[in-house]
């Protein structure tokens, strides 16, 4: 009887390690199956009794393998793109361009869109539930949780939810594959201040 217990133990162990692969293999095909990717996006922010706190709507473009452009547009300007080894996030309306390393930055949400690495994917665990994709940390940080929502093997929505108990949501639309380099280059004003957090 322990014996069996046991074996039924280990297959469950292994079924649930398959299937829990099978998720990453799943989401990584739908992710990956295209080089670049360009959208409009429509951003609103509720905190965890439902109430809409901001909304904001720009573009998104990734290009594999690590190029990121997140341009919000309304109601006000800000830019978050990647540059050689640094993401740079400015702020026309505060004239403040804060510089970070892009290895540091692999835990957003977004970075993580734009890598296959396994070191990278192996800090979180991924689980299917129909078209939903949730991806949970492994370790404590400023993301409790990742929701893709996918829809004709294209991602429309993503729910970010924050440490602070705040839900990002991010639906996609006038979803494109062909981008051009030209998207990822944006001129920063040479007064700007700098905060290198590098």
């Amino acid at each position: 009887m322990i014996k069996l217990l046991k074996g039924l133990t280990l297959a469950l162990a292994l079924t649930s390690f398959g299937a829990i692969a099978d998720d990453v293999t799943s989401l990584q095909k739908i992710i990956f199956k295209q080089e670049a990717f360009k959208s409009s996006f429509n951003q609103d922010v509720k905190r965890s009794d439902g109430k809409e706190v901001a909304k904001s709507s720009g573009t998104l473009a990734l290009k594999r393998p690590d190029r990121l452009m997140l341009h919000t547009l309304s109601p006000d300007e800000q830019v978050l793109f990647t540059k050689g080894n640094d993401v740079l996030y400015y702020d026309p309306f505060v004239n403040q361009v804060s510089i970070f390393s892009k290895k540091n930055l692999y835990t957003s949400p977004f970075m993580l869109l734009t890598s296959k690495s396994s070191e990278i994917w192996g800090k979180y665990t991924v689980k299917a539930s129909g078209d939903t994709y949730t991806l949970t940390p492994k370790s404590v940080g400023e993301v409790r949780s990742i929701k893709i929502v996918v829809a004709n093997d294209a991602i429309k929505d993503l729910y970010i939810l924050m440490k602070d108990g705040n839900t990002n949501h991010y639906a996609l639309s006038d979803i494109t594959y062909s981008v051009s380099d030209s998207v990822f280059d944006y001129t920063i004003p040479k007064d700007v201040q700098i905060d290198d957090e590098r």
